[in-house]
């Protein structure tokens, strides 16, 4: 057996370069990050059947070229590969340990097993159950729910993600945490249905109800409920890729007042697109992320590792279809039960 090193900005492309390589059933010896003075990035050791015939053949360096491989090969390969790392990975805890098999089944990255096992050896609890538990928890920030009263929050994020489900769902759920009125505001003006579903259930819920069609009227709305305990804002689904809808949404949402932005994204996005649209709203300022449909999602990984990444906090998280119900706060402790419980990728 010979090693073969191969070398990426991070783990993800270094693993590529592996897989490309040698396969999804790699031998992975080693992985390190390297210091910013060797160049930075990830370098992986694998065991290669063989002999070395030149230098040449001791190191693989990774290719940027991004070869035409369909998604979900890619992530197979890529998930055999996490668990070929297990041996490095967790060295003392074994193949079937049933922690690190959950976290590799719902596709939480190998960097993130890594911090957790690190988490993991400073971890209070009883029993593993609770170690593990306080060790996912402690990854995160403090919850970013709603907690004081004249909350303005402003729910953004793409179509299709269920803002104004959610908004009908959080004020349902604040209303019972807390005394005092509740208003919205809907600048959903493109889809005339959405604002009719919130002025129907606005009159069931006893809820102020308003219109803004751009940044002007938003203030003036914003003004007339100024004396509302909370006011939630339903922004229009924006495209994430278009860049000039978002810059006019964080044209018409900046410098009114103590106005925060919740984005809401659905857990069953696959996890690249997450993480780049989180990074495309970040312009418009995001104090937190908001998950919803989590009764469709069977892996956890892509929501575990965006949350992790983006290192925004988290608020809400929301199961089933009931505009009256299944929402929650995402308090760190929920949101490690839900990976370690498995979540229904063995279903």
């Amino acid at each position: 057996m010979i090693h073969k090193r191969f070398w990426g900005k991070d783990m993800s492309e270094a693993l590529r370069a592996v897989r490309n390589s040698l396969g999804a059933d790699a031998l992975i010896a080693e992985t390190k990050n390297l210091d910013k003075d060797l160049g930075g990035g990830v370098e992986i050791s694998t065991l290669v059947e063989g002999e070395i015939c030149d230098e040449a053949d001791r190191d693989e360096v990774v290719s940027h070229a991004k070869p035409q491989v369909h998604p979900m090969d890619e992530l197979r390969e890529e998930l055999a590969l996490m668990k070929s790392m297990l041996g490095w990975l967790a060295p003392g805890l074994g193949r079937q340990n049933k922690v690190i098999k959950s976290l590799v089944n719902h596709g939480v990255t190998p960097e993130n097993i890594s911090k957790l096992l690190h988490a993991l050896e400073n971890a209070p609890g009883n029993n593993e159950q609770e170690r593990w538990q306080q060790a996912i928890a402690r990854q995160f920030p403090p919850p970013g729910d709603i907690r004081k009263s004249g909350e303005r929050l402003a729910l953004i994020g793409p179509s299709g993600v269920g803002k104004t489900s959610t908004l009908i769902k959080l004020t349902l759920f604040e209303s019972r945490r807390r005394e005092g009125s509740v208003g919205w505001v809907s600048m959903d003006e493109q889809r005339l249905n959405s604002a009719g579903m919130l002025m129907t259930y606005a009159g069931i819920l006893g809820v102020r109800f308003e219109r803004a069609g751009n940044r002007s009227e938003l203030k003036i709305a914003l003004e007339r409920l100024s004396d509302c305990d909370l006011v939630l804002v339903d922004t229009p689904g924006t495209n994430p890729r278009d860049n000039d809808s978002i810059k006019q949404l964080a044209k018409s949402l900046h410098g009114l007042g103590a106005l925060r932005c919740a984005l809401v994204l659905s857990a069953v996005t696959n996890g690249a697109d997450l993480l780049d649209w989180v990074n495309s709203y970040r312009t418009i300022g995001l104090h937190s992320l908001l998950f919803t449909k989590l009764d469709e999602c069977r892996y956890l990984g892509p929501i575990f590792n965006t949350a992790l990444n983006a290192a925004v906090p988290l608020s809400y998280i929301t199961f089933g279809q009931s505009p009256t119900e299944d929402l929650a706060v995402a308090k760190p402790e929920v949101f490690a039960s839900l990976v370690l419980s498995g979540g229904g990728c063995n279903d």
